[in-house]
């Protein structure tokens, strides 16, 4: 219960005391400077064990650390405006905020990762959760020790701090695994494309349905030109005689001329000009 004890008191140094990253980024950047890049990983472990030492010693109790953080913000910030001159009170209040940037970010990701635990929760139960709870954990403390990390490696404030928050989340994502959020997320999408699939395959199904019984239907199909009735096998029947010959035969079976045909009466030649029509015999 004792280890147990002091890694979570070590975890909530690492996310929520921005005196322990303001420490381990100072250390490492003074033994980076003396002992260069030769065993890198043991000189992040030294500074983190002195940063945890100092930030104990400043702040015996977490919470009220914390606490005090937040609340001695604005007269920080206050003080550093009034202390400094021009374009310095701009970087003097900054200093002030980015003291205390690792516990406000400390606070936002822990109230990010909260909805992926509670859905773990109802989902999975109680064995979920808390393997849930453990992982997103991991992922908080690796983006932490990350930042710390970044600060003191990368000399680009909270650039270098947001590179490694960034690469430390990724590489502890790769033992741990994807959070329940993404594989559910993933899930979804899955099933989504697999509906998209099935509906592409019965839209599909019904063209080739429709296509054959088009193919099947002799009024339709004139590929081989079986459908009496489609284009080009519809036989108009042509004139046997011409419009002259046409108006002869007219006067041979009317008597009286022309304009006293009973033929001129009929409104259809009337329309149609067959009675206006001049001819030679």
């Amino acid at each position: 219960m004792v280890s147990i004890s002091k890694i979570a008191n070590a975890t909530g140094r690492l996310l929520f005391d921005p005196v322990f990253t303001e420490k381990a980024t100072q250390t490492l950047k003074l033994s980076r400077k003396a002992q260069g890049w030769n065993n890198i990983h043991k000189q992040v472990c030294d500074s983190f064990i002195k940063a945890e030492k100092e930030a104990v010693r400043q702040n015996p109790n977490l919470w009220k650390g914390m606490k005090k953080s937040l609340t001695t913000l604005p007269q920080g910030m206050k003080d550093a405006w009034k202390g400094a001159k021009g374009f310095g009170k701009l970087k003097a209040v900054g200093g002030q905020f980015m003291k205390r940037m690792p516990l406000i970010g400390g606070i936002m990701m822990v109230a990010f990762e909260l909805p992926n635990i509670f859905s773990a929760f109802k989902d999975k139960g109680l064995v979920g959760g808390l393997t849930e709870i453990v992982k997103s954990g991991s992922r908080l403390v690796g983006s932490m020790a990350g930042f710390a990390v970044g600060q003191a490696l990368i000399p680009i404030p909270f650039v270098g701090g947001l590179i490694g928050a960034i690469a430390g989340d990724w590489l502890v994502s790769k033992i741990t695994g994807k959070s329940h959020s993404e594989k559910k997320a993933e899930k979804e999408e899955t099933l989504a494309q697999a509906d998209t699939s099935e509906q592409q395959a019965q839209l599909l199904q019904q063209e080739l349905a429709q296509q054959q019984m088009m193919a099947n239907n002799p009024y339709t199909n004139n590929t081989l030109g079986t459908n009496p009735y489609g284009q080009g096998n519809f036989n108009i029947s042509q004139a046997t005689m011409t419009p002259q010959q046409a108006m002869a035969m007219q006067q041979m079976l009317y008597s009286g001329g022309l304009n006293q045909s009973p033929i001129n009466q009929d409104f259809m030649a009337m329309a149609s000009g067959l009675n206006r029509m001049n001819y030679m015999c």
